[in-house]
């Protein structure tokens, strides 16, 4: 006769070699206050010896519940949703939770796709940073009214009433922008985003410095990117193909503000001498050699904690009070913006960039 694989051992293995009931090994295995302690100790004992791992769909049928969470972010290439990934991996699993990854690239039928498999796999909960354009919530109204547990990561939809993560992309906006105002630049463009709340959020942030310091909005300086390299590289092009070309640049996020300094540099431009380029999100963290890219900063440990807290009160049906943590943004100055310089300069630089684009 063939010898049963041991990784194969279930509680009835257990319960015939113990002469005891399936249902009892299972109250033991759990802990549970109906089994005495000495019977507890012999299960566990022949568990050990049986490598007996616990069949966790198995199990979610009995109960209901996978103890598994889903995440779903745009982009795990850098350190930002990594980060977020982690700290929510960290809380869930004091709690005996597993955590499951999805990356999307930024695309929103894999989105939809990854949310679909979570949900048919048993999933207990999601916690998703949508790239679904803010004015179309689309599945996630329709996990609400399923009363889905679910949190929103990094940004939200308006009229949507759920739990949600984020930091204050206003005053992200606003920081950014100040800065380089402060540094005597008037001729300020802006890099947007996809039609998510952030670039929304994050503009209205630009607007508002610059309002509030006198200086006229130009919308030849608004140029539509979104949150790649890529984008932001497009974008810086057509920004230094004006007339009359900015003399900095507040990008919706780091990932574009560094494609904005390669289209700068293949222009034959310096950054910050002759263009300043913010940034937001702070992807070069402590391991970064030398931080270049001037940009605001916010705790992701803090987020994806938040996130985690809210969705495990959700799954439990727990009140969780504040259905929204905001974590504060701050300015981190580093090489890539500096005070504008003489406008003698200035026309002579726009006079070589004009030369070399045409």
């Amino acid at each position: 006769m063939r010898s049963r694989d041991r990784s194969a051992a279930t509680i009835a293995d257990i319960g015939r070699e113990l002469g005891i009931s399936a249902m009892t090994v299972s109250r033991a295995l759990n802990g549970s206050s109906e089994v005495n302690e000495e019977t507890r100790r012999r299960v566990l004992k022949h568990a050990e010896r049986l490598n007996y791992r616990p069949n966790r769909w198995a199990r979610s049928l009995v109960t209901q519940k996978s103890h598994i969470i889903g995440i779903i972010v745009p982009d795990i290439s850098h350190n930002f949703f990594s980060e977020i990934t982690r700290a929510v991996q960290e809380t869930v699993e004091q709690h005996g939770y597993d955590l499951m990854l999805c990356h999307t690239h930024g695309d929103v039928a894999r989105e939809e796709a990854a949310i679909n498999m979570l949900l048919g796999s048993c999933a207990d909960g999601l916690i998703v940073a949508s790239q679904r354009a803010e004015t179309e919530p689309g599945v996630f109204a329709e996990m609400r009214r399923e009363q889905t547990p679910f949190v929103l990561l990094d940004r939200f939809f308006p009229g949507l009433d759920c739990p949600c993560a984020r930091t204050d992309d206003i005053l992200v906006g606003d920081l950014a922008t100040q800065h380089l105002i402060d540094l005597g630049h008037h001729r300020i463009a802006h890099i947007r985003g996809t039609q998510v709340s952030v670039s929304r959020l994050r503009f209205e942030g630009y607007l508002r410095a610059m309002q509030r310091n006198g200086i006229a909005v130009q919308e030849r300086w608004i140029a539509n990117g979104g949150f790649t390299l890529e984008h932001g590289y497009t974008a810086m092009q057509s920004l230094l193909a004006c007339p009359e070309r900015p003399t900095a640049v507040f990008a919706v996020n780091d990932p574009s503000a560094i494609g904005a300094i390669r289209a700068c540099r293949d222009a034959g431009l310096r950054v910050p001498r002759d263009l300043s380029i913010v940034g937001a999100g702070a992807i070069e963290g402590p391991l970064t050699p030398r931080p270049f890219v001037t940009t605001v900063d916010w705790s992701r440990q803090s987020l994806g904690e938040s996130a985690a807290r809210m969705l495990l009160a959700a799954i439990h049906k727990v009140p969780a009070g504040n259905t929204e943590t905001i974590s504060a943004p701050e300015l981190l100055i580093r090489d890539s913006t500096a005070p504008i310089v003489h406008e003698v300069h200035t026309r002579e630089v726009q006079t070589r960039c004009v030369s070399v684009s045409s």
